[in-house]
């Protein structure tokens, strides 16, 4: 993986070998596949300066959205990760959906300095209690479809569950705008639990899940401020270009002949 970063000028020179076992932890020690989620990785971060600019956590911007929105990454039974969205603005007054994936990448980024256990397992929960179709006003479909692929094909993840809880009666007819942009695999990773329902608990144990999910690991607001301290932590270097391609992939005749020959599948490097 070294000398493949370092064999490809338009790749940043910054990238740790932390970062890049990683990449093949995620794609489980498959070094093409890791090159190709690597290159995904770089290059999106690279032609996205919307999600990757104006971040700084002290900024007014940033702390509105960490005001309304509470996250998550917390280690859990099994070596796994959880990674925890939650929204408190119930009428989407103050919702923006371009800083919400801002801090998105902002939190994981944080995370990706800070941490270097290779976990076995990635699973996503997230709490729709103040989700209306208001949500439908708010949302960004170029955002969205560089957020999915970066999501699915791009972090150094081992994406496993997708939990939706307090799940309101309108989200089939979100879930059908957000359904074509995701690929099949990852829609039968989802699960929805209704307010009602402890069909949660056959998933993951109240061990595992904050008193906020009817578990006994922590508050969600204090697990909120223990991730914008990492990121304050880490504010020079998040502040910074960091992990950005630079230009197009300088390709060799075998290289363009394949690319000719495989216009899509896995992790393909079309960026809307």
């Amino acid at each position: 993986m070294r000398q493949w970063t370092n064999s490809q000028p338009h790749l940043p020179k910054d990238t740790s070998d932390g970062l890049l076992l990683r990449f093949l932890h995620s794609c489980y020690y498959d070094l093409e596949k890791a090159k190709t989620a690597a290159e995904l990785f770089f290059t999106i971060r690279g032609s996205s300066p919307d999600l990757l600019s104006n971040r700084d956590p002290e900024s007014p911007a940033i702390k509105k959205t960490f005001s309304i929105i509470n996250r998550a990454q917390l280690h859990i039974s099994g070596n796994r990760n959880l990674w925890i969205w939650q929204l408190n603005d119930p009428g989407l007054d103050n919702y923006d959906y371009l800083q919400d994936a801002k801090i998105f990448i902002l939190t994981t980024d944080a995370w990706l300095l800070e941490d270097s256990t290779l976990q076995e397992a990635d699973i996503i929960l997230m709490d729709a209690k103040d989700i209306s179709l208001k949500m439908l006003t708010k949302f960004n479909m170029s955002v969205g479809r560089r957020i999915s692929r970066y999501q699915e094909d791009a972090m150094p993840i081992r994406l496993k569950e997708i939990h939706l809880v307090n799940v309101p009666s309108i989200m089939d007819k979100l879930f059908a705008v957000m359904k074509p942009l995701m690929k099949q695999e990852i829609t039968d990773m989802i699960h929805f639990h209704t307010s009602t329902s402890s069909t949660l608990f056959q998933y993951l144990s109240k061990e595992d899940l904050p008193e906020d999910f009817g578990g006994t690991n922590g508050k969600m607001a204090d697990h909120t401020k223990d991730a914008l301290d990492l990121v304050i932590k880490h504010r020079e270097k998040l502040n910074s270009d960091l992990w950005m391609a630079v230009g197009k992939k300088s390709k060799n005749k075998k290289e363009k002949e394949k690319s000719a020959e495989v216009t899509t599948g896995f992790r393909s490097l079309a960026i809307d």
